[in-house]
Protein backbone atom coordinates (compact mmCIF):
# COMPACT_ATOMS: atom_id res chain seq x y z
CA UNK A 1 0.00 0.00 0.00
CA UNK A 2 1.00 3.42 -1.08
CA UNK A 3 1.37 5.97 2.18
CA UNK A 4 -0.31 9.32 1.58
CA UNK A 5 2.87 11.15 1.36
CA UNK A 6 4.15 8.90 -1.38
CA UNK A 7 0.70 9.50 -3.01
CA UNK A 8 0.61 13.33 -3.30
CA UNK A 9 4.79 13.35 -4.92
CA UNK A 10 3.39 11.31 -7.52
CA UNK A 11 0.54 12.81 -8.08
CA UNK A 12 3.26 16.36 -8.14
CA UNK A 13 5.33 14.15 -10.65
CA UNK A 14 2.91 13.26 -13.30
CA UNK A 15 1.42 16.98 -13.04
CA UNK A 16 4.69 18.80 -13.28
CA UNK A 17 5.31 16.10 -16.77
CA UNK A 18 2.51 16.48 -17.96
CA UNK A 19 1.96 20.34 -17.40
CA UNK A 20 5.55 20.40 -19.25
CA UNK A 21 4.69 18.16 -22.11
CA UNK A 22 1.51 20.32 -22.71
CA UNK A 23 3.15 23.83 -22.85
CA UNK A 24 6.97 23.13 -24.02
CA UNK A 25 6.57 19.48 -25.76
CA UNK A 26 8.28 16.12 -24.82
CA UNK A 27 11.73 16.79 -26.11
CA UNK A 28 11.47 20.29 -24.23
CA UNK A 29 10.49 17.95 -21.09
CA UNK A 30 13.26 15.87 -21.59
CA UNK A 31 15.92 18.67 -21.95
CA UNK A 32 14.74 19.79 -18.87
CA UNK A 33 15.17 16.93 -16.57
CA UNK A 34 18.22 16.27 -18.17
CA UNK A 35 19.41 20.04 -17.17
CA UNK A 36 17.57 19.20 -13.40
CA UNK A 37 19.39 16.03 -13.04
CA UNK A 38 22.70 17.56 -13.55
CA UNK A 39 21.57 20.23 -10.93
CA UNK A 40 20.82 17.14 -8.57
CA UNK A 41 17.60 17.23 -9.01
CA UNK A 42 16.19 14.26 -10.58
CA UNK A 43 12.44 13.95 -11.64
CA UNK A 44 11.52 11.09 -8.35
CA UNK A 45 13.25 13.57 -6.19
CA UNK A 46 11.74 16.80 -6.82
CA UNK A 47 9.16 17.19 -4.48
CA UNK A 48 12.33 16.59 -1.85
CA UNK A 49 14.33 18.73 -3.72
CA UNK A 50 11.35 22.11 -4.69
CA UNK A 51 13.29 24.38 -3.76
CA UNK A 52 16.20 23.66 -6.37
CA UNK A 53 13.77 22.58 -8.97
CA UNK A 54 11.88 26.05 -8.57
CA UNK A 55 15.63 27.88 -8.76
CA UNK A 56 16.56 26.05 -11.82
CA UNK A 57 13.62 26.34 -13.84
CA UNK A 58 14.06 30.44 -13.04
CA UNK A 59 17.57 30.22 -14.59
CA UNK A 60 16.97 27.79 -17.78
CA UNK A 61 13.38 29.85 -18.24
CA UNK A 62 13.76 32.67 -16.92
CA UNK A 63 12.41 34.47 -13.41
CA UNK A 64 9.73 36.61 -15.23
CA UNK A 65 8.72 39.06 -17.80
CA UNK A 66 9.04 38.59 -21.85
CA UNK A 67 8.90 35.32 -23.72
CA UNK A 68 10.36 32.41 -22.95
CA UNK A 69 12.47 33.50 -20.84
CA UNK A 70 10.55 34.24 -18.64
CA UNK A 71 8.06 31.44 -18.51
CA UNK A 72 9.38 29.49 -15.17
CA UNK A 73 6.63 31.67 -13.40
CA UNK A 74 3.61 31.29 -15.64
CA UNK A 75 5.32 26.84 -15.93
CA UNK A 76 4.90 26.82 -11.81
CA UNK A 77 1.32 28.70 -12.05
CA UNK A 78 0.11 26.06 -14.27
CA UNK A 79 2.08 23.49 -12.37
CA UNK A 80 -0.57 24.78 -9.03
CA UNK A 81 -3.43 25.11 -11.08
CA UNK A 82 -3.22 21.52 -12.57
CA UNK A 83 -2.37 20.02 -9.24
CA UNK A 84 -4.87 21.99 -7.32
CA UNK A 85 -7.80 20.64 -10.12
CA UNK A 86 -6.71 16.96 -8.92
CA UNK A 87 -6.75 17.25 -5.69
CA UNK A 88 -9.99 19.05 -5.55
CA UNK A 89 -8.84 22.52 -4.34
CA UNK A 90 -9.51 25.83 -5.22
CA UNK A 91 -6.29 27.83 -6.66
CA UNK A 92 -4.96 30.33 -5.00
CA UNK A 93 -2.74 32.99 -7.00
CA UNK A 94 -1.26 34.76 -3.79
CA UNK A 95 0.86 31.80 -2.75
CA UNK A 96 4.37 31.42 -3.52
CA UNK A 97 5.18 28.21 -5.53
CA UNK A 98 7.04 26.41 -2.77
CA UNK A 99 4.61 27.22 0.24
CA UNK A 100 1.52 26.39 -1.84
CA UNK A 101 2.84 22.75 -2.92
CA UNK A 102 3.70 22.31 0.75
CA UNK A 103 -0.04 23.41 1.55
CA UNK A 104 -1.40 21.09 -0.78
CA UNK A 105 0.45 18.10 0.57
CA UNK A 106 -0.79 18.86 3.93
CA UNK A 107 -4.65 19.64 2.44
CA UNK A 108 -4.10 16.19 0.58
CA UNK A 109 -3.11 14.14 3.46
CA UNK A 110 -5.71 15.56 5.65
CA UNK A 111 -8.52 14.58 3.12
CA UNK A 112 -7.17 11.27 2.22
CA UNK A 113 -7.05 10.72 6.10
CA UNK A 114 -10.63 11.80 6.00
CA UNK A 115 -12.20 10.36 2.90
CA UNK A 116 -9.74 7.19 2.40
CA UNK A 117 -12.44 5.47 -0.14
CA UNK A 118 -12.24 8.86 -2.09
CA UNK A 119 -11.08 8.81 -5.90
CA UNK A 120 -8.26 11.52 -6.92
CA UNK A 121 -8.14 12.47 -10.46
CA UNK A 122 -4.69 11.79 -11.64
CA UNK A 123 -4.84 13.61 -14.95
CA UNK A 124 -6.06 16.90 -16.30
CA UNK A 125 -5.60 17.83 -19.85
CA UNK A 126 -4.49 21.69 -20.26
CA UNK A 127 -5.41 22.57 -23.90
Amino acid sequence: MIKHTEEFEVILQKTIDEVLVDVLGERNKQVIYDYLEKKSCPMPQIYDNLDVFSAELKNLLGPGRGGILGSAPILEETILKVLCHKIGVTYDSTKPFLIYVRELKETFNRRKSQFSGHKIETEVKIR
